[in-house]
């Protein structure tokens, strides 16, 4: 008001023209009882009567320069409290009211021109704006950023001027649209006679609109949407353009139930709102457009590649945020992006990638947060809002040509949801297309959208087009009162809530009471959807956009994948103690029970401890319970860390082998501590380290198990349900608790025999190697073995291998005394077997060492 009354009273004072704009203006904003008392305070400011009558100045260059003064101070203070969108209306407003009488005298340009330079607005864009209010004619107002609508068809014309243009037939006069790039707003005016209507309301060719996100402007003949009229400003840019298109899709689901039904698509950029009731098929869509779900007919492209057939290629234009988190919960915000990141830009230095993640942080409000760590939803450390926000900013930091959001706002405060899609809808003005499942969008949020497509029970389309005649469609369809209105007459606020009590709205029995029974079916609407909306085909884009993000080879991707992970771990103090203390602390606790003391004994003395093969088993089985338990978990954890990152590319191998690698040195360690601790307080001497490396391969091969069956499973409790089960048959064929000569002889096992499934248990070949090896290698069995090895050679030449020979030699004797061809044949063999072995038992006595060959002469 102030603003208005100093512009108004200069010259030769305020007229009544110029009161009447200022009444009208606040009639649009406020109720009566409000215009009454800023129009008075305007009257009083700007000198004008109570009646409003002119009152001429005398004094007007010295009012100036002391309002010239004021309008800086009062500049000043609207800088602080107004943003750059709401001084650029501010100053559309001022120059309405010069309009309204054409009063662009010198001294109300200057306090104009004020205004502009404390609102930090260009002399560029001032002259524009200038010449947009001032003229009528778009030839005085030819600029490139001014579009007009005309019936104007004459190409060589269109040629001719620097502003865009689009035909529209049946407009008598020029639609004239103004475009701020600097605040990102549109401003429509008209003066022709031909009846216009934006967003459902009666356009006033005295008053010059802004024209916001979603809006339309229908014409005689047509509609103009908020999206052709960016497209013109975008295409002259040379931006990237876009050709993404979902042809005759049909999903059927396992079961073979049908989650869409013939759904097509055509887009080039914006932001397209996916709407629909509880298992409509919205996240259905989203997938398969995404390229996660495949379709069971029909394709989805994105400038001419299939994106389910050539999805490597297509998924670097593609960027996926799912309704669930993202994150890392034990790393910083900084950090998930910052890793992020490494993953994205091979060619960035850390230095220049922490600039980059800086700049995107302060971008979305993040950065004072940037060094909170994430947390989980159980056990938050930063806010609903910013864990969406950061979401959004893993998939922006990279720049994906399209970007697909399940349900952004799903449990956030309005604020937050707005704060969500302001930054969504941001970024689709950039020519990016985005996808947005949406549930219950308020009024703002809804008219944000540039398209809608809304779905109704069963994968039935139903709807396609601009968000704000989706309302007059469905009240149309329905043949409801007020039908042309779209959005409050009022307050411009539009009700999504209307959309789906007309479509799901309930027959009314003879008692008034509602029915089951809808009054149109999926079925009835989608045949209506048919008959009026035939999806506008645009022309495809064989280009590909440039790169935006390079990802580095397989072995720098491993190196990050185990820095990040090693972070992750070392970061959660309870993972990590447990990890640690988990050995020992078994250890210790197995130790303790079985160092046994015969009665006789005064000290512990580890010859006389019979438990030392129990010690050993039950070594192998903690080794494999630690490998099982730390890694069952891992893949499952990171579940939805690898569904982002497959629309990256990254190497499945290098990710893998980041687990084992950091799987295998926790087991090498955790053992290690394991074997020092046991080995020590129940006596093993001189074995730790074959002690360490069998226990550490049992450990790793658990490892492996755990990855496998944390891969294959969904659900975290049916995998430590599983454990279990892996391990108990490892302990019972694991050679010690059962001898294979008793088991069943189902499993194959019989005297002298192992079951063949026992050759598959981790467990069996781990107590031989330990038993084996604690028997042999210990230091006074070490100085004997050898002897008692060739004593043992002896002992079974003596009371097997001789005896053996004896009864072929004998047998030989018998046949000599009846010699036909048979027996002269076997005779023969028995011969050649004797010289084989004699042959044999001579060369193996010949390679024998001096001494070995002396014991055995003795």
């Amino acid at each position: 008001m102030q603003l208005f009354a100093i512009i108004s009273k200069q010259d030769e004072g305020t007229t009544a023209e110029q009161r009447d704009f200022v009444e009208s203006f606040l009639s649009s904003q406020l109720n009566y009882q409000k215009v009454q008392e800023y129009l008075k305070l305007y009257d009083e400011m700007s000198g004008s009567g109570e009646e409003g009558q002119e009152q001429p100045q005398t004094t007007g260059k010295l009012t100036s320069m002391k309002d010239s003064v004021r309008t800086l101070s009062i500049c000043r203070k609207i800088n602080k409290t107004l943003t750059q969108k709401q001084k650029v209306i501010v100053l559309i407003r001022l120059f309405e009211m010069l309009k309204s009488e054409s009063l662009y005298t010198d001294q109300r340009m200057g306090i104009i021109n004020t205004v502009a330079t404390v609102f930090n607005i260009s002399n560029e864009e001032l002259d524009v704006i200038s010449n947009f209010i001032r003229n009528d004619s778009p030839d005085k107002m030819d600029n490139e950023e001014i579009l007009v609508i005309d019936s104007i068809d004459n190409q060589e014309e269109k040629a001719s001027h620097r502003y865009k243009h689009i035909t529209s037939h049946g407009v008598d006069n020029s639609i004239c649209i103004l475009r701020i790039k600097s605040a990102d707003l549109f401003f429509v005016k008209y003066n022709g006679s031909s009846e216009i209507f934006l967003n459902g309301m009666a356009f006033n060719i005295k008053k010059i609109y802004i024209f916001p996100q979603g809006s339309t402007l229908r014409v005689p003949k047509g509609t103009i949407y908020y999206t052709d009229i960016v497209s013109r400003f975008l295409a002259a840019e040379n931006v990237n353009r876009l050709s993404f298109k979902a042809e005759n899709i049909v999903y059927r689901f396992p079961n073979k139930a049908i989650g869409l039904r013939d759904v097509n698509l055509s887009e080039e950029f914006g932001l397209i709102g996916i709407m629909g009731a509880s298992g409509s098929g919205k996240t259905t869509l989203l997938n398969v457009l995404s390229g996660i779900e495949i379709p069971s007919s029909g394709t989805v492209s994105l400038n001419g590649i299939n994106i389910h057939t050539d999805s490597d290629e297509a998924k670097s234009m593609i960027g996926y945020i799912a309704q669930d988190d993202f994150l890392m919960e034990d790393l910083t915000v900084f950090e998930n992006l910052f890793y992020n990141s490494k993953l994205c830009f091979k060619n960035l230095s850390d230095e220049e990638i922490t600039a980059l993640v800086d700049k995107t942080l302060t971008n979305l409000g993040l950065f004072d947060i940037k060094d909170i760590k994430v947390g989980s939803p159980l056990n938050k450390k930063i806010s609903g809002g910013q864990r969406k926000r950061l979401n959004i900013a893993l998939e922006l930091i990279r720049e994906p040509s399209v970007l697909f959001v399940d349900e952004p706002t799903s449990g956030l405060s309005s604020r937050d949801s707005e704060n969500v899609m302001d930054l969504l809808k941001e970024l689709s003005t950039q020519m990016k297309l985005i996808f947005v499942v949406i549930h219950q969008p308020s009024s703002d949020i809804f008219k944000m959208f540039d398209k809608l497509f809304i779905m109704d029970t069963g994968g039935y389309p139903i709807y396609y087009g601009n968000p704000i005649e989706a309302v007059m469609y469905f009240k149309q369809a329905t043949k409801q009162i007020n039908a042309e209105v779209g959005e409050c007459p009022a307050c411009g606020n539009v009700n999504p809530e209307l959309l789906f009590s007309i479509i799901e709205s309930k027959e009314v029995d003879d008692f008034g009471q509602f029915t089951q029974q809808r009054i149109k079916s999926p079925a009835e609407w989608n045949q209506l959807y048919l008959q009026n909306f035939n999806p506008k085909v645009i022309e495809d884009v064989n280009s590909i956009p440039p790169r935006t993000f390079i990802i580095p080879d397989k072995l720098k991707q491993l190196g990050i994948f185990i820095k990040r992970d090693v972070l992750s771990k070392i970061s959660n103090m309870q993972y990590l103690l447990i990890s640690l203390l988990e050995a020992p602390v078994m250890a210790l606790f197995l130790t303790v029970i079985i160092k046994y003391t015969p009665e006789n004994s005064i000290n512990y003395i580890f010859r006389e401890n019979e438990n030392l093969p129990p010690y050993i088993f039950m070594s192998i089985i903690i080794a494999l319970f630690i490998g099982l338990s730390v890694s069952a978990e891992e893949i499952f954890r990171d579940r939805k860390i690898l569904k982002r990152e497959r629309f990256l590319n990254l190497s499945r191998s290098s990710y893998l082998l980041s687990k084992i690698v950091i799987l295998f040195s926790l087991s090498a360690i955790q053992m290690a501590v394991y074997v020092l601790i046991g080995n020590t307080i129940i006596g093993v001497k001189g074995l730790g380290i074959e002690y360490w490396a069998v226990l550490f391969a049992v450990s790793c091969s658990a490892n492996v198990l755990g990855l496998n069956i944390s891969s294959a499973f969904n659900s975290a409790v049916t995998i430590y349900i599983l454990i279990p089960l892996l391990v108990i048959p490892q302990m019972a064929l694991g050679g010690a608790m059962f001898n294979f000569d008793k088991i069943n002889k189902i499993f194959g096992g019989g005297k002298g025999n192992a079951p063949l499934i026992a050759d598959f248990m981790p467990s069996r070949w781990a107590y031989e190697a330990m038993a084996v090896t604690q028997f042999k290698d210990n230091k006074y069995e070490d100085n004997l073995f050898d002897i008692e090895r060739i004593e043992s050679y002896a002992n079974y030449k003596q009371v097997f291998y001789l005896p053996e020979l004896n009864k072929i030699i004998d047998e030989s004797l018998s046949m000599s005394k009846d010699l036909n061809d048979s027996n002269i044949e076997k005779m023969e063999d028995n011969i050649l077997i004797l010289r084989n072995e004699f042959e044999r038992e001579k060369s193996a006595f010949e390679n024998l060492p001096d001494f070995k060959r002396e014991s055995l002469n003795a």
